[in-house]
């Protein structure tokens, strides 16, 4: 059963009371000092950093080296570990989101499209691999962009729950993001979600120009983990339970919703918008 969200006429969307991520069999354990959070984090990052120095060593000692498939599987598992190992904030995500409340969501450092003054500010918490966030990209997104065009600025966070391909095209897209490829990759992995490997990622910084070499360095070596892990936790403190969840000037809508619901939204936000500028003149 997948955890992504995907509402029906006839059945609503259902949050599990706690997000699922990748390699069960690894211990999840809930911690509230936030200090410690950031102590797991680190020594998972310095495993994840002793590993691949163990590979590098290996490759320079053996004339044969070491397969890619091996190094894909490092990476993979390397990724996965250091997800679990966050601890979940299963406390906020057992409350859900409630449609009513305004949450504050950081967007620092996140990819975003459009004017960063913008009326709305829409943020996704996606994944990837989720079904239902390539049908929202696939149905709702370019439509939403082109019909407020200047009138939204729209941010994506990552939330990689599904596998650990989730993840490694979460550190992918990042390190696109950095060569200001973000939102050329990320549609590209919409459009191509059966194929979530290590060579197609590549395969598509090389079609977008950008520097393979930084981008593949930027990839091996999880670059962009502790963003991803912090994306992660900030969506586990808001409660995010599945993929797609968005957040429009702070309000939560849950789910693939057609494009009428987000119309309904934006066209609340910006009359509200228009009434405080008129009240304030």
């Amino acid at each position: 059963m997948q955890n992504d969200l995907n509402p029906t006429p006839n059945e609503a969307p259902v949050i599990p009371e706690t997000a699922p991520i990748p390699t069960p069999a690894t211990p999840v354990v809930t911690v509230q000092p936030a200090t410690l959070n950031y102590i797991v984090v680190g020594l998972v990052c310095l495993v994840i950093g002793a590993i691949m120095g163990m590979v590098i060593a290996q490759r320079m000692e053996s004339s044969a080296g070491i397969d890619q498939t091996q190094v894909e599987a490092i990476i993979n598992s390397a990724v996965a570990t250091a997800v679990a190992a966050v601890p979940q904030n299963t406390a906020a995500t057992a409350q859900g989101l409630n449609e009513n409340t305004v949450y504050t969501v950081s967007t620092e450092g996140d990819p975003f499209v459009g004017p960063e003054d913008a009326p709305i500010t829409i943020v996704e918490f996606g994944d990837f691999r989720c079904g239902y966030c390539r049908r929202h990209f696939e149905e709702t997104f370019e439509p939403l962009l082109a019909a407020y065009e200047g009138e939204v600025r729209y941010v994506f966070r990552d939330y990689p729950i599904l596998s650990q391909e989730s993840l490694v095209a979460a550190l992918a897209a990042e390190c696109a993001h950095d060569q200001g490829a973000f939102w050329e990759f990320h549609d590209r992995v919409y459009s191509n979600q059966n194929v979530l490997t290590r060579e197609q990622f590549i395969s598509y910084a090389t079609e977008l120009g950008l520097d393979t070499a930084t981008f593949t360095t930027c990839l091996d070596e999880q670059q962009h983990l502790d963003e991803v892990v912090q994306d992660y936790q900030d969506g586990q403190t808001l409660g995010v339970g599945g993929t797609p969840t968005f957040f429009i000037n702070g309000k939560p809508l849950i789910g693939a919703q057609p494009y009428s619901q987000f119309q309904l939204r934006f066209d609340a936000e910006l009359a509200a918008a228009t009434t405080s500028t008129a009240g304030t003149n």
